[in-house]
């Protein structure tokens, strides 16, 4: 196993490691808080701890970041390939990358520090804008002709939805 075979199964590796077990917690505390929900509008009284909702919303955010991170990773590699492939490093398209790259990792923490809406929206605006220019550069296998079965596609959506909801 080379180098670049190993770089090419770091995104999966963590996907599964570590992102969808991740899903399945998140999405456990979600039904939680809604039932306790459901059950102190009726009964005034719930079993489940009132810790849920609250849980729910801090490992949702932790998801955002895995899943906005792991985008970045699996955006990476495509793209570092396609620069060192091409000799492109001190060109002015390979500094403006590493701009986007930091740009859309400061925008995610921002996003996270916001309290107001308006900051909210514009760094959420900023963070899917890094990552549509990021995964429009060249290097990127997008299958733009069968979007419906593209990895790249349904990769973005899912990030963009990690983050506008």
């Amino acid at each position: 196993m080379e180098l670049t075979d190993f770089l090419s199964l770091i995104h999966p590796a963590i996907a599964v490691i570590f992102v969808f077990p991740l899903i399945g917690n998140v999405a456990n505390l979600a039904w939680q808080a809604r039932q306790r929900r459901l059950q102190t509008a009726n009964k005034g009284k719930s079993k489940i701890p009132p810790v849920s909702g609250p849980e729910h919303r801090r490992l949702g955010e932790l998801l955002t970041g895995a899943v906005v991170g792991l985008t970045l990773l699996g955006l990476a590699y495509p793209i570092g390939k396609n620069i060192v492939k091409n000799q492109l490093w001190s060109s002015p398209t390979s500094i403006f990358i590493l701009l986007m790259f930091a740009a859309t990792i400061a925008s995610l923490v921002f996003l996270y520090r916001a309290k107001q809406k308006l900051w909210r929206g514009v760094f959420a605006t900023l963070t899917g804008v890094g990552l549509v220019v990021l995964g429009l550069q060249d290097g990127v296998f997008r299958r733009t002709d069968e979007w419906y079965w593209s990895h790249y596609y349904y990769g973005i959506i899912a990030a963009l939805l990690m983050i506008f909801l």
